[in-house]
């Protein structure tokens, strides 16, 4: 792959910051809080990569990717792997890679639906420099 410059957008989500991190512009005062600075391909809606920076003191929204297989059987180009490099944290700061035990579709959608997921949830303690890759799902199960 070239070397190419990507381009820039942020994104306001309600779990957001107005003080970013230094070298990104925060958000006026009285505006939407700014949640994710992306960087991709100018004009391109399914970069091969996209790199994000997420802005928040909140717990975020639980996603899972499917793999290349899961995607392609629901019309998508490919799966999705990602990585976190964690730049900034406080202190009992945490995050939540996977569950903590294999689980099926319609026990992740009940604990989903009635807020038990949290507990369901692998949460590792981060600290600034602190590092996470995660490979895609493999299907639903």
């Amino acid at each position: 792959m070239p070397a190419q410059l990507l381009a820039m957008h942020r994104v306001e989500k309600p779990w957001g910051r107005h003080r970013l991190w230094p070298g990104f512009d925060d958000p006026s005062p009285d505006g939407e809080p700014v949640g994710e600075v992306w960087f991709q391909s100018p004009g391109d809606a399914a970069p091969d990569l996209l790199i994000k920076y997420l802005f928040t003191s909140e717990k975020l929204s639980v996603q899972v990717h499917p793999d290349d297989a899961a995607a392609q059987a629901r019309g998508l180009p490919r799966g999705k792997d990602e990585c976190w490099l964690i730049l900034d944290a406080e202190p009992e700061s945490t995050i939540a890679i996977g569950p903590r035990e294999p689980l099926d579709a319609d026990t992740l959608r009940a604990a989903a639906r009635d807020g038990s997921i949290v507990d369901l949830l692998d949460w590792k303690p981060v600290r600034a420099g602190d590092f996470f890759s995660m490979r895609s799902a493999r299907g639903s199960r």
